[in-house]
């Protein structure tokens, strides 16, 4: 039976992520075994989906512990595990995120999710907008990606794990990742690596076809693209529609990749991604649902044990133990218990609890602590461009922007 080509929910072209519903694990562990380590961010559960990520940015990303020191207890918790992992354990913090909004976003948010996947989304645009293939960043997507950089030059006095000898960062090839990282990030981004796994589900809607090579390269000149990317995208054809499982594949090959003796070395890793590809990423981890809205990040701790050394070892019993424990039964976490609340006028089980209203972040445009950018956008219509590192858009869509 053939795969519709069109996506029930529309997860990746919608704003808020879709509905909070886990595809489950449809994939056989290759390498390793993952698990979230829970009791560091409030994303990681065991509550569902409850703050916008507006709260989620004023409170550390998520950070439970409210203390001074917060980021400090944290990294000290880390090494902890690290040093007392028996072998063919590690863990690395993942600041996963999805990018800023694109036109595709705001095209299926002007047309609707249902003839957004019955038409639109198999078309590069409506003579007005243009979302395809690869669509650049909105203003408002600009918008998102610049208030996760203002956060994080909040948090790096504290103690947050972002530089350069502690982090390190990855993202798909596709245009509005880029701009996602390079605006997430600014003057703090080291050199990112362009992994052709971490791309969004492919096949017929056009804004998840990728650029070229060349043209990623050129328009992205400082980042490391994987030799093995090819010049041409050879895996997105007009009469197919990747699954999940195939998702999970990717994402359980780019995680065996990242933890396995080759990959990162870092404890702390960025990576800049896709809706309907972290969904999939998050159920590899089995972490909770959690849609991503645009220009969202969630923290979160994970725990890889090698499969072939499952049964050379017994694990300590304190290093099995919920990480949360060791956290609150010390004096210097705080815990600001008013995080947890719940609204549950704001959870259900086929809803992603969050306002799409909160979706537009503004940020003061007179911070001298964001690092602006001119990002490139030559492949699309010349009206589609940002005129300077104020990046006002010149644009014949008459959006209304947010930006900053």
């Amino acid at each position: 039976m053939t795969r519709p080509l069109e996506d029930d929910p529309a997860i990746a072209a919608i704003d808020d992520g879709g509905p909070a519903v886990d595809p489950g694990l449809l994939v056989e562990r290759q390498k390793f075994n993952y698990e979230v380590i829970q009791g560091y961010f409030l994303q990681n559960g065991p509550k569902p989906k409850h703050l916008t990520f507006n709260e989620v940015l004023k409170r550390s990303f998520g950070l439970i512990d409210t203390s001074e020191d917060r980021w400090t207890n944290l990294k000290s918790s880390i090494s902890k595990l690290q040093s007392n992992a028996p072998p063919g354990v590690s863990y690395k913090l993942l600041f996963i995120a999805r990018h800023g909004q694109g036109w595709h976003n705001f095209g299926a948010s002007k047309y609707g999710a249902e003839a957004w996947e019955a038409h639109w989304t198999f078309i590069t645009g409506d003579g007005v907008l243009n979302w395809g293939p690869d669509p650049e960043l909105t203003p408002l997507g600009v918008s998102q990606a610049r208030a996760i950089q203002k956060a994080w030059k909040r948090e790096k006095p504290l103690g947050a794990p972002v530089s350069h000898e502690e982090m390190r960062w990855y993202v798909s090839p596709l245009t509005r990742t880029g701009q996602t990282m390079i605006e997430s990030w600014g003057d703090l981004l080291g050199v990112p690596e362009v992994w052709e796994d971490w791309r969004e589900i492919y096949g017929s809607h056009t804004c998840d076809k990728r650029s070229s090579k060349s043209t990623i390269r050129k328009r992205f000149p400082h980042f490391i693209i994987e030799p093995s990317l090819a010049e041409e995208d050879e895996l997105w054809r007009a009469d197919y529609r990747e699954d999940d499982k195939h998702m999970q594949e990717r994402a359980t090959r780019a995680l065996d990749r990242l933890f396995g003796p080759e990959g990162a070395k870092e404890t702390y890793i960025s990576i800049t991604s896709h809706s309907a590809f972290l969904r999939n990423l998050l159920a590899i981890l089995r972490h909770q649902p959690y849609p991503l809205a645009t220009g969202e990040m969630i923290p979160v701790v994970v725990k890889a044990t090698a499969i072939d050394s499952t049964s050379s070892f017994k694990h300590d019993s304190l290093i099995e133990e919920n990480v949360t424990s060791i956290q609150h039964s010390s004096p210097s976490f705080s815990h600001d218990s008013s995080l947890d609340t719940h609204d549950s006028s704001t959870i259900g089980s086929h809803d992603s609890t969050i306002d799409k209203n909160d979706l537009s972040i503004s940020i003061d445009e007179n911070d001298s602590s964001i690092e602006t950018h001119d990002i490139p956008l030559d492949n699309h219509d010349s009206s589609h461009k940002i005129k300077n590192t104020t990046s006002t858009f010149d644009s014949p869509n008459n959006v209304e922007s947010d930006l900053i």
